[in-house]
């Protein structure tokens, strides 16, 4: 990590609110690094109150009068007005990378959030990591652009669900056999919740397995005793 937006990202990574995060202009610092930690290597938050950073390595304009070393008084008001002035130009630094896409995910999420798409949803999309979250925003954002089909559902699945297996009855295209492989807790089944109500066609049958398998004629690996499940 060099730069400030580096922390911000890493504490949105971590699910750290980036209000705690505190910085102070370093009285020791490298002329060719924005960020003055002990290790330059390290891709962990560092856990000091304060990040020490170099402002003069990009805001030197900004700054050199306020930290000006021959200006001793107010010292508490500049430590504070300087911490206010890095959050700004921070959240700058992560908006000038956000494309289109980022800014339809971001309010989509907050109709998501304000019950547009029902309470239901609401709630299970708080079950999801950031990453998790970032995958189901862009599949909902291709659910738009080309409606409900098999295909955005298995590949949504597959990548929050890694494990999981997905059939079809032959015989009736509409049922639709779910296979996990996870144990069920309340998180993990506001997850596929989540994924069938939004990424499924309402006429689809589904049925849903956790962590056994139901038993297929023919496959040796899902016909073990007491592991099994069996359906009609």
């Amino acid at each position: 990590m060099n730069y400030i937006y580096d922390i911000f990202i890493k504490a949105i990574e971590e699910d750290t609110s980036i209000e705690t995060i505190k910085f102070k202009q370093a009285d020791i610092y490298s002329p060719y690094m924005e960020l003055s930690i002990e290790n330059i290597n390290s891709n962990k938050l560092p856990q000091d109150e304060y990040v020490e950073i170099n402002a003069f390595y990009r805001f030197q304009e900004i700054f050199e009068e306020l930290l000006d070393i021959n200006f001793k008084e107010n010292t508490e008001l500049k430590n504070v007005l300087f911490d206010i002035l890095i959050h700004y130009l921070c959240e700058l630094d992560l908006k000038q990378g956000l494309n289109k896409s980022e800014f339809y995910k971001k309010f989509l999420y907050k109709d998501i959030i304000n019950n547009v798409y029902g309470e239901d949803l609401a709630k299970n999309v708080l079950c999801f990591s950031k990453k998790e979250k970032d995958i189901f925003l862009n599949s909902f954002i291709t659910l738009y652009k080309t409606g409900t089909s098999l295909q955005l559902f298995n590949n949504t699945l597959a990548k929050i669900f890694k494990n999981s297996m997905v059939y079809l009855n032959k015989e009736n295209p509409k049922d639709i056999y779910i296979y996990l492989d996870e144990c069920k807790t309340k998180i993990l089944k506001g997850r596929i919740n989540a994924i069938i109500d939004t990424f499924l066609p309402i006429n689809m049958k589904i049925y849903l397995f956790w962590n056994k398998h139901f038993g297929i004629l023919g496959s040796n690996n899902t016909m073990k005793i007491n592991d099994i499940v069996m359906i009609e």
